[in-house]
């Protein structure tokens, strides 16, 4: 609200909107959702992209160069811990370290993609 009132129309946010932290589902503490309509109503101009394509992320950060006359966000869509398999299913690692063998398995799945 206040980066529209106060006409920050050079502001460009990106939300990693991976719809968890580190006790679970967003949707089960708090409900996000309709997130888009939320900004909007704040004044934003928002674009939503899939968080994993860079150049899905380029083509946002263009386009929201061209808006003039408000801030903008980019809701980026992603999956925590992309590509590798063990921290995709377990949302516990949102706030915690690998351990020194998760860290080389990690790199053996990101590495074969």
């Amino acid at each position: 609200m206040a980066a529209s009132h106060s006409n920050a129309h050079q502001l460009t946010a990106i939300l990693d909107y991976n719809k968890y932290q580190e006790t679970g589902p967003i949707s089960r503490e708090m409900a996000r959702e309709p997130l888009v309509p939320k900004w909007e109503s704040f004044g934003w101009y928002v674009s939503e992209v899939d968080g994993h394509d860079i150049a899905a992320v380029m083509t946002a950060l263009d386009a929201v160069q061209k808006v003039d006359s408000q801030p903008s966000i980019i809701i980026a869509h992603t999956v925590e811990g992309k590509g590798v398999s063990f921290v995709e299913q377990d949302f516990t690692f949102h706030g915690r370290a690998l351990k020194p063998e998760q860290a080389v398995k990690a790199r053996e799945e990101i590495l074969c993609q």
